[in-house]
């Protein structure tokens, strides 16, 4: 992965024009004629300062539109949705930062907790002072957006890290299209709408990333400016260590700089090795995002939960077979394709095929920063997450700005080729066979040059985003051609989510008589909205719970069922149920079954 410099020339500040810059340049870089001619006419320093400018202020304003479009699309119905079991104990761990307790939910850090925490003071407060203005209910913010918003927000504003981490290595353009891609791509949608941990640690990562490339690319004569970046990375990987406890990111960071050279030194110039600083900042920053840490309970709590002592099921339904989904069964388990059909059937289209290529245009320039770089972050992300034995879709989060990196080399190349080949065209089209009349305008290809990267944007960038726009709000449901449209069916857990355990409880809260029993897969979430509902009078039982047993349950009870929520546990007791009960109520989600509720009456 070194990087090879052309051999100095003569200064950027050297006034000399015309002939003279032609021929140092043709003497210190291997330049064609037409080429050297080019540059030999070059705008002067001032007018090239500007155009630059010019294009920095068309990127903000671009970055900006596609900030708010990635914004859109992620709070499209984000409180349409119902609470997840998982997010539920997010809620129960901010209602106990709020009593000054800082310790559940202990096996992930706080950095989000603490985020939702003044995401749901703020919403309250809304809400109670749009109520006693006479506000309309609907103006009223819901639990479930309020808990979501921090990650929708910090969603969003990934693109600005990730392209600045794409412009590092590959240029505006690239980065520009690597920013479209993600602000209005439905797989990263889909997870920044999840209160889960990955968001933030993707955000928190990207920049890392990019603070610690821009201080490699730093000169050893700016030993200020170099350490400003080394110490920014350095919080920010505090951050995302405070985000979620994945500290591999870092090391493969660190992997990659040892073998890359983003530069060339200069003669004389000072190594400027990362200080030793940098650690410190890395600790002083989690710590100060993350004091639950320095707990002797969340260590214990830790411990006892990465020992998986605190599973009460197991399995994970894929397609129609369930697999054992734990980490301590690597590198069996869940099927090592797992991941890899996500990209095939989860990825739109046109995503999938500019990736492949792009994939193949990084493979041969392996060697070249930016190629190393996305093929490293890719490839190690890949091969050890599918050979690990606990998989969760929402971990592909973390690997999706690799994805839309490769795509978008893929995107920039077919624009380059498409516009080649319509320049050569008009030009030939053009060409009279020399019949003595004036020669072609210089833009005569201009018109097809537009048309060519036109379609190009519309098929590889309009389009991925239109399928985000019409998968919302239940983004994760989409499912392309390659899998047949079978939405729900090869990932139920992750696809579904709980989404439509709302309803299911609405239902059962609004027709079972009073004392009657509830059986489920989550206590939560039923705990959460039958309290909403003033049922508190329902008995809650789990279906996977080894001491209850279906036929022994009173009368009346109504058991709801998730196929997501198939486990080792209670597959029997599910067959049980659907075989000898009537079914009285179906949740439906994009005319999917999502949840089946049984009575035994």
């Amino acid at each position: 992965m070194k990087n090879r410099s052309p051999r100095p020339g003569r200064s950027s500040h050297d006034p000399t024009r015309g002939g003279r810059r032609a021929h140092v340049l043709e003497r210190s870089t291997k330049l064609t004629r037409e080429e050297i001619a080019h540059v030999a006419d070059a705008p002067p320093v001032g007018a090239r300062r500007a155009r630059a400018r010019s294009f920095d202020r068309t990127a903000a304003v671009a970055l900006s539109v596609l900030f708010v479009l990635g914004l859109s699309l992620r709070l499209s119905g984000v409180g349409n949705i119902g609470f997840a079991e998982d997010e539920i104990n997010k809620l129960e761990a901010v209602r106990a930062y709020g009593r000054g307790d800082i310790t559940p939910n202990a096996e992930h850090p706080m950095l989000m907790k603490t985020l939702i925490f003044v995401s749901m003071r703020a919403a309250h407060a809304w809400n109670a002072r749009a109520r006693a203005g006479g506000a309309l209910h609907t103006l009223d913010i819901s639990d479930e957006a309020a808990l979501r918003f921090p990650n929708v927000l910090f969603g969003a504003l990934t693109l600005l890290p990730l392209f600045l981490l794409a412009n590092a290595f590959f240029g505006r353009r690239t980065a520009l299209i690597t920013a479209a891609l993600w602000a209005t791509g439905v797989n990263a949608v889909t997870y920044n709408r999840v209160a889960k941990e990955d968001t933030l640690l993707v955000f928190f990562m990207l920049s890392a990333f990019y603070l610690y490339v821009r201080a490699k690319q730093a000169s050893g004569f700016e030993p200020k400016l170099k350490r400003n970046f080394y110490l920014g990375s350095a919080a920010a990987f505090g951050l995302m260590f405070a985000s979620k406890y994945f500290p591999h990111y870092f090391g493969l960071n660190m992997l990659y700089h040892h073998f890359a050279r983003l530069r060339a030194r200069d003669p004389g110039e000072p190594p400027g090795r990362t200080p030793t600083l940098f650690y410190f900042v890395i600790l002083a920053a989690f710590l100060a995002a993350n004091p639950s840490i320095l707990l002797p309970e969340t260590w214990s709590y830790i411990t006892t939960y990465s020992n998986e002592q605190l599973l009460t099921h197991h399995g994970y339904l894929f397609g129609d077979r369930l697999y054992t989904n734990q980490a301590s069964a690597s590198p069996f388990g869940t099927p090592a394709y797992f991941y890899a059909l996500f990209l095939a059937i989860k990825v739109p289209p046109p995503v999938l095929a500019a990736a492949a290529l792009g994939f193949a245009l990084c493979a041969r320039r392996w060697r070249e920063p930016g190629p190393g770089f996305v093929l490293l972050m890719f490839l190690l992300w890949l091969v050890p997450f599918s050979l690990i034995g606990a998989k969760w879709l929402r971990y592909t989060l973390s690997m999706m700005p690799f994805v839309y990196l490769l795509a978008a080399v893929g995107v920039t190349q077919l624009l380059a080729w498409t516009t080649r080949l319509a320049r050569a065209r008009s030009s030939g089209s053009d060409d009279d066979g020399g019949g003595g009349s004036s020669p072609p305008p210089r833009d005569a290809s201009v018109p097809a040059r537009l048309a060519a990267a036109a379609a190009v944007v519309l098929v590889f960038l309009a389009w991925p985003a239109w399928v985000a726009f019409t998968a919302r709000p239940h983004y994760a449901l989409y499912t392309n051609a390659l899998g047949a449209h079978r939405a729900g069916y090869f990932f139920p857990h992750d696809e579904f989510y709980d989404d439509g355990l709302r309803e299911a409880l609405k239902f059962v809260a609004d027709t079972a008589p009073r004392g009657a029993a509830v059986v489920h897969e989550t206590p939560g979430v039923a705990r959460y909205y039958l309290e909403q509902r003033g049922r508190a009078d329902l008995t809650s039982r789990v279906l996977s719970d080894p001491a209850f047993r279906p036929e022994d349950a009173p009368r009346p009870t109504y058991f709801i069922l998730q196929r997501g929520r198939t486990y080792f546990e209670n597959r029997d007791k599910m067959s049980a149920v659907r075989a000898g009960l009537p079914k009285v109520h179906e949740v439906f989600i994009d005319g999917l079954s999502a949840v089946e509720i049984y009575a035994k009456q």
